[in-house]
């Protein structure tokens, strides 16, 4: 198996260890993807201190924002936080020439919105589960937050939502597939 393989399927494999781990979709496929690329292929896109600040920051971005499904969904929120990550352009860049996030925009719609709008249908959070669960959780509801989360690591009653395809590892894995095409990685 390739490097690139090896790493995709890491990918896969921690998106679905994550999401037992962390609950949350974006924060969960954050970490599979900048995790899987440094233990498989050695691409570091943030340091593991600034990792940690933005594991932190992705909390809030979870179940369409929040926990309320209104938004888009945090794994596929994530996925392309970590392709733009990948592509690198900044401030100066966009400075120069405000087009110059044509590319990173272009990576992104190829890496994981078409994937998720063929998927899915849509790329907000109530849809995507409807599509993938045929229900949506709203947890601005507290009693929904407190079923939702049985069996969590906390609570051996929850059924684990994340299988070997679920949304946190397909997301994870076509984010890394999209990175490594932007490095080169064969």
């Amino acid at each position: 198996m390739s490097v690139r393989e090896k790493t995709i399927e890491r990918a896969r494999e921690l998106g679905k260890k994550y999401e037992e781990l962390f609950v949350g979709c974006a924060q969960s496929t954050f970490a599979a993807v900048v995790d899987s690329l440094r233990e498989v292929a050695g691409i570091e896109l943030v340091s593991r201190e600034v990792e940690e600040i933005i594991f932190t920051g992705m909390i809030g971005l979870m179940g369409g924002v929040g926990g309320s499904a209104r938004g888009s969904c945090g794994a596929v929120t994530a996925a392309a936080f970590c392709i733009s990550l990948a592509m690198g352009i900044g401030r100066e860049d966009q400075l120069k020439d405000w087009r110059a996030m044509g590319p990173t925009e272009d990576a992104v719609i190829d890496g994981i919105v078409k994937k998720y709008l063929q998927e899915y249908g849509s790329l907000v959070c109530r849809e995507v589960c409807f599509a993938r669960f045929g229900m949506s959780w709203d947890f601005t509801i507290p009693e929904v937050a407190r079923d939702f989360l049985k069996g969590s690591r906390h609570d051996p009653r929850r059924i684990p939502i994340c299988e070997k395809e679920c949304t946190i590892a397909r997301a994870a894995a076509w984010a890394v597939e999209k990175i490594l095409d932007i490095k080169g990685v064969k």
